[in-house]
């Protein structure tokens, strides 16, 4: 093991765009090494690489200490996820460095992920977690949704503006100009963008699938070709969750993965 340094981020941006799910932007060699560093969560913490005695990177792990509540954090891990031993040597040297405290496992998002692991598309990295003493919980559902096919049906009451950062507003009004719901989309990046939050007026809420459609066709029409979202897990106490994902997959949407956080206490 030793720490990441600029001459790794070839070998490290490999393994990461390998753990990549649909719809997330590529990281091309045109990535910066800040925005690479920013994806791996190393603004205030570590990384270290795995080498292999060829001199080969095998895997990354990046970690830090909380201040606010002195918990330990490992933020991200990317490895060969047929091969378990890795993700598990990584998992327990990241451990070792931070010592007998409270440990919290993608619990975090970073510029290149939401917070979750995918444990459907990284089955090696989750055993090696379980196996480490980390328990994991349920936390979102990623869903993504292919635009390349829609065709256009914009909507003469729906209000596209953009935001200071890029991204997008839309407003639902009824035809008296009164709004009734709007959604938060992300900036564009490689034509895919994330669709941040939905929200209707309490008496419209079974507009759901209204407001959906306008920012799809809204998006479409605006060359967009990927939508991702997260939406939390069904819950029993709270089956609104449940009904969210339906609507979505309604509208067009696939669950790709569930996300899951881990927590290791000492």
């Amino acid at each position: 093991m030793r720490r990441f340094s600029s001459e790794d981020r070839s070998a490290v941006r490999e393994l990461v765009q390998a753990d990549l799910l649909p719809g997330q932007p590529a990281v091309t060699p045109a990535v910066p090494e800040h925005a690479l560093q920013a994806g791996l969560g190393l603004e205030d913490g570590d990384c270290e690489v795995l080498v292999s005695a060829a001199g080969t990177i095998l895997g990354a792990v990046s970690y830090a200490v909380r201040a606010g509540d002195n918990t330990g954090v490992l933020r991200q891990l990317h490895c060969f996820e047929d091969e378990q031993s890795l993700a598990q040597t990584l998992i327990a040297h990241a451990l070792a460095r931070l010592g007998r405290r409270t440990v919290h496992a993608f619990a975090e998002s970073t510029a290149l992920a939401p917070a979750g692991l995918p444990v459907r598309n990284r089955p090696g990295t989750r055993r090696a977690l379980e196996a480490c003493g980390f328990s994991g919980t349920d936390q979102w559902r990623y869903l993504h949704h292919r635009l390349d096919t829609l065709s256009p049906r914009l909507y003469a009451l729906a209000d596209l503006t953009e935001n200071a950062d890029g991204g997008w507003q839309l407003y639902l009004r009824e035809r008296d100009g009164t709004r009734i719901g709007e959604a938060r989309i992300s900036a564009p990046v490689d034509g895919t963008v994330v669709l941040e939050w939905v929200a209707l007026a309490p008496d419209r809420r079974h507009l759901g699938h209204i407001l959906l459609e306008q920012c799809l066709t809204n998006l479409a029409d605006r060359g967009i070709h990927h939508v991702t979202t997260c939406l939390q897990a069904p819950d029993d106490d709270r089956p609104h969750h449940e009904a969210a994902i339906h609507l979505h997959e309604a509208a067009g949407f696939t669950v790709i993965d569930q996300l899951h956080t881990y927590t290791r206490c000492p």
